[in-house]
């Protein structure tokens, strides 16, 4: 007589990696919330026996402290320059173990982290253009609208330098805040902006669709690398989140921003240098969806390197057949060379003499 066989049953004790959440965490701005809440959810529906949470805990990086000092001048007093203004803070708590993800807006991430952390781009890329926002009860619909001496604020470098060399009878004041507090001070009758010019992408993440007057597409306006990307990062032991988080990345969109992200690398550049740049494949039958590049499939960059007055700007084309993220990150290397030799390294030695010159001058009066 044959046995019956014997019913497996389950361990009612979850494992203890799965009884300890994983948490996430970000900056303390209503766009960094919904940013962290886009990938907490891809990673719930990815991972049912986990657990992932939101950190209530409120971490306040140097450039969300200091609301009023300009993006340039206050880079002069953070550790690793302009770029580590949003991320130093959180990537102590990553590094301490008090935080397993973090999520970030990639264009605001270094391209050196911390050491023992890594940062993987994630999800679908939301758009890279920049936008054209103009004051309640403007007519205005363009830059090319805008009466002469019109004060247009940006907190971006490189958006002021691309603007001064198109738009050279417009005058660019730097604003800082959140999105919100942005809007607020455009608006407010007691302030001179007309326009400001911001990144699509957290407008259309705040569901303020509503207020982009215009995109500012290449080559009015070159975006920043990573814009338009959210970057999860993970501490590099921590081999369970790496997994999951690997799974959150589309090839077409992450290999791109990989190449994006390794162009500023070699530029030993960060949100200060005055760099834009484009990415696009070229072939046929790339799909996000599909598994991998179809046989030819191409990576073109279009990168641009403005001085900081607008005087100058340098721009190449760099195409290669890409079937790897290694040869992405090849390509954007390759981009950043042909920068720097039709004129970029004296650009960068311009700009770090105007910086030094900069610090030099805060510590005499300090």
């Amino acid at each position: 007589m044959a046995t019956a066989p014997t019913a497996v049953i389950a361990d009612p004790t979850p494992v203890e990696y799965e009884q300890k959440p994983i948490r996430i965490g970000c900056r303390p701005s209503a766009l960094a919330k919904i940013q962290a809440e886009l990938v907490c959810s891809r990673l719930e529906a990815l991972f049912p026996a986990s657990r992932f949470e939101i950190s209530s805990k409120k971490i306040y990086p140097a450039g969300d402290r200091d609301k009023v000092l300009a993006f340039r001048s206050l880079s002069q007093i953070t550790e690793r320059g302009g770029a580590s203004l949003w991320t130093t803070e959180l990537e102590d708590a990553l590094s301490d173990g008090d935080l397993d993800i973090l999520v970030h807006s990639l264009k605001d991430v270094p391209t050196k982290l911390q050491k023992g952390c890594e940062i993987i781009p994630v999800l679908e890329r939301e758009d890279r253009r920049d936008c054209l926002v103009v004051k309640n009860g403007l007519p205005y619909r363009s830059l090319e609208e805008l009466p002469p001496g019109s004060v247009v604020g940006t907190g971006s470098v490189r958006r002021v330098a691309q603007m001064k060399r198109r738009f050279p009878l417009l005058v660019f004041k730097d604003v800082r805040g959140n999105i919100d507090t942005r809007l607020q001070k455009l608006d407010s009758p007691d302030l001179p902006y007309t326009a400001l010019i911001l990144a699509s992408a957290g407008l259309l993440r705040l569901a303020l669709h509503d207020r982009i007057t215009s995109y500012l597409s290449p080559p009015v306006s070159y975006p920043a690398v990573g814009q338009g990307f959210l970057g999860a990062e993970f501490r590099s032991a921590d081999t369970k989140v790496k997994a999951m988080v690997s799974k959150l990345e589309i090839w077409t969109d992450g290999w791109a921003v990989r190449a994006e992200r390794a162009l500023l690398e070699v530029l030993e550049g960060g949100c200060a240098v005055p760099v834009g740049v484009s990415s696009s494949w070229i072939g046929d039958n790339i799909a996000s969806d599909s598994l991998a590049p179809s046989p030819g499939s191409q990576l073109l960059l279009k990168s641009v390197m403005t001085t900081p007055d607008g005087s100058e700007e340098i721009s190449v084309e760099t195409l290669g057949v890409i079937t790897s993220a290694e040869e992405a990150v090849e390509l954007g290397k390759q981009a950043a060379t042909a920068l720097l030799e039709k004129g970029g390294r004296a650009i960068i030695a311009d700009l770090r003499a105007e910086i030094d010159k900069a610090a030099a001058a805060a510590q005499n009066t300090s």
